[in-house]
C-alpha cells in the first residue's frame, strides 16, 4: 500500500476541550498561556481557536504549537 504525499506526520494523542490552559508557542519560541476557546477538524488536521491570557489577542492554531 502507497503512502500519500501530503502524509502528516503522527501527532501525540492528546485531547483538547473548550476552556482549557494550556502553554503555546505563538511566535519563534515565545511561550504564552492561552485558552481554548474551541477545537477545529478541517481538512488539514487539528486546529484550536485560543484567547491568549494576559493579552488582548486570539489566534487559530496548529496543534504542534501547544508546548508540552
Amino acid at each position: 500500500m502507497a503512502q500519500s504525499s501530503r502524509a502528516r506526520p503522527e501527532e501525540p494523542h492528546r485531547q483538547f476541550k473548550v476552556g482549557s490552559k494550556i502553554p503555546v508557542n505563538l511566535d519563534h519560541g515565545k511561550i504564552e498561556d492561552a485558552s481554548v476557546r474551541a477545537v477545529i477538524q478541517d481538512d488539514d488536521g487539528l486546529k484550536l481557536h485560543v484567547d491568549v491570557v494576559g493579552l488582548d489577542l486570539t489566534a487559530l492554531i496548529d496543534t504542534q504549537q501547544v508546548v508540552e
